[in-house]
């Protein structure tokens, strides 16, 4: 690595995080597309499964925000996606 190389990677920000915030992260994500998808239909003509699918999707990103809250890091969340959490 050259001198330069070096004095990037140590000016990079480089966090370590718990197995339970990667799982936080990558939950909410995956809820927020669901979100996404779901959302964007009539609710009038959503199904039974649509509609409970939905409401499981918010409920996991409103868990995972709380466990990314607890630990200081909600920084990793797309802020655009946290106002679609309830």
């Amino acid at each position: 690595m050259s001198a330069a190389d070096r004095a990037a990677h140590q000016a990079g920000s480089h966090v370590r995080v718990s197995l339970e915030v990667q799982r936080a992260v990558a939950r909410f994500e995956t809820a927020a597309l669901r979100v996404e998808e779901l959302s964007g239909l009539d609710a009038r003509g959503m199904s039974g499964a649509q509609f409970d699918s939905l409401v499981l999707a918010q409920d996991t990103m409103a868990e995972s925000r709380r466990v990314l809250e607890l630990a200081g890091l909600l920084h990793l969340i797309d802020t655009a996606s946290k106002a679609v959490a309830r």
